[in-house]
């Protein structure tokens, strides 16, 4: 087996790693780099090598650094199927048109200004009608079957389990058989917390001779995730007794589904009184609605509490899909909840409530989550007093608060329990989607767990396995033993 790491690698976003085994070529994830614009849109343009031979994608799950640069694998030749759990199928739907769309309406306002006489017109990754191929190339499979890739001679199969991330999101285990030995993979993708709202916790994964591990928060304690209700409930009523607003910029498809969940449940046992609450975010929207299709996900924490009712059900919640509903929202003077994509506060409409919400004293922002570095969400996160909002400069006077409890990812006790099971005295373990201090820290931990290596790949790296091939050409976090 030989792996090729595409992604996520020294960094938090962007998924995707190649595995060749038995003559087969299959891909792990296709997900885009979110960061920096300039640093992004050259990151993003770079593809696996020899695309149209590719045999399978395998995707883990919706979020867009995990599926976004599918559209683009398959306007570059691919033709193979894309493997995801029934749930995932939809999320991705959402996920991959919403990024389609912004891409085209970012390249048209870059078309439109001023340029050069020698600068070419911008280009988006892919179109809106891009998407639809993807969704044709899905094949739905369930958690815990287990699944063939290429004919049977390939020996070669894998299985989903629930990862507890967010709606239909799973790890993968890849078996095969090399060298008449059957050998096995364990591909964590992103691994949930335990205890959070509405889905199950994550599958005990089996036993793993390699271990592909995320890293998000490898080397962070979040702190016990019970901290987060009291921390939450004291924001809303912060705002409640100031009659003021409070912006969520979320992640549309998970954390706000989750920020909702608590927001009814403080209703529901009549700690704060029937406000407004908006999700203000048309895949935000969407996700939401797909999120109350698949009752039979959710944990039975929340299935007790909301009976034969809508999951969403219990609060006063609008769902702002069209301009004009958005537009309606600022004129609401608070106390209010307002949900908008984006978390790094970058694009969308959170950034026209944030320009009303910034410079007013009573007003709050919470994140819910990590933030990349050099966007406008890190920048309000680390107490910058002035920043730049669309196209004007703002005095940062609203409160700002951090809840980092409300993350989908675990953290490193959570990702040391989780990978329990799976780890062996012989078992290798690759850390990526965590930035570096994240992965490398990570590493140690996994070290000092019985792991035989960890290593923390740099991109385009790749390392061979049960062979007599060339050692892992990456940069180790501890030893490596081949």
């Amino acid at each position: 087996m030989r792996i090729q790491f595409c992604g996520a690698d020294r960094t938090v976003t962007g998924s995707s790693h190649l595995i060749e085994v038995n003559g087969l070529r299959i891909l792990l994830d296709c997900g885009l780099y979110q960061g920096p614009r300039q640093q992004a849109e050259a990151l993003n343009r770079i593809l696996p090598p020899d695309v149209p031979r590719l045999d399978a994608v395998i995707l883990s799950h919706g979020h867009l650094d995990h599926c976004g640069k599918l559209p683009a694998l398959l306007v570059a030749g691919s033709k193979c199927p894309i493997y995801c759990t029934p749930a995932t199928a939809q999320v991705a739907r959402i996920v991959l048109q919403d990024s389609a769309r912004i891409q085209e309406e970012n390249v048209d306002y870059l078309n439109r200004r001023t340029r050069g006489p020698d600068e070419p017109l911008a280009k988006p990754l892919y179109f809106v009608k891009d998407v639809g191929p993807v969704l044709s190339a899905m094949r739905n499979v369930e958690y815990g079957v287990k699944a063939q890739i290429g004919d049977p001679s390939k020996n070669t199969f894998f299985t989903f389990f629930d990862a507890g991330h967010i709606l239909g999101s799973a790890y993968v285990v890849l078996e095969w058989i090399e060298s008449g030995k059957p050998r096995t993979m364990l591909f964590t993708a992103d691994v949930g917390r335990y205890d959070s709202p509405i889905l199950s916790d994550p599958t005990p994964p089996p036993p793993a001779d390699l271990i592909i591990t995320e890293s998000t928060y490898g080397n962070r304690s979040h702190g016990p995730i019970a901290d987060v209700e009291p921390a939450l409930l004291d924001a809303v009523k912060f705002c409640i007794d100031r009659k003021s607003r409070l912006l969520i910029p979320s992640f549309a498809v998970g954390r706000t589904q989750t920020v909702l969940w608590y927001m009814q449940k403080f209703i529901y046992e009549k700690l704060i009184p029937q406000i407004p609450i908006f999700v203000d975010s048309p895949m935000g929207v969407e996700a939401t609605r797909v999120t109350t299709q698949f009752r039979n996900l959710y944990d039975q924490t929340t299935q007790g509490m909301i009976g034969d009712k809508d999951l969403f059900s219990l609060a006063r919640v609008t769902l702002a899909q069209s301009g004009e509903q958005s537009k309606q929202i600022n004129s609401q003077a608070g106390p209010c909840v307002i949900i908008a994509s984006s978390p790094t506060c970058e694009f969308g409409r959170i950034l026209h409530h944030l320009a009303m919400s910034v410079e007013r004293t009573n007003d709050m922002v919470v994140f819910v989550g990590y933030i990349p570095p050099n966007t406008l969400g890190r920048r309000l996160q680390d107490g910058e007093k002035r920043v730049r909002i669309l196209d004007r400069f703002y005095d940062v006077r609203c409160q700002v608060r951090t809840i980092h409890g409300l993350s989908a990812h675990a953290d490193r006790d959570e990702l040391l329990r989780f990978l329990k099971p799976a780890i062996g005295p012989q078992s290798r373990a690759f850390v990526v989607h965590g930035e570096v201090d994240q992965a490398e820290g990570f590493a140690q931990h996994l070290l000092a767990n019985g792991v035989a290596s960890a290593v923390v790949p740099a991109m385009d790296s790749s390392a061979f396995a049960f062979s007599a091939a060339p050692p892992v050409q990456s940069s180790a976090a501890g030893r490596e033993e081949d």
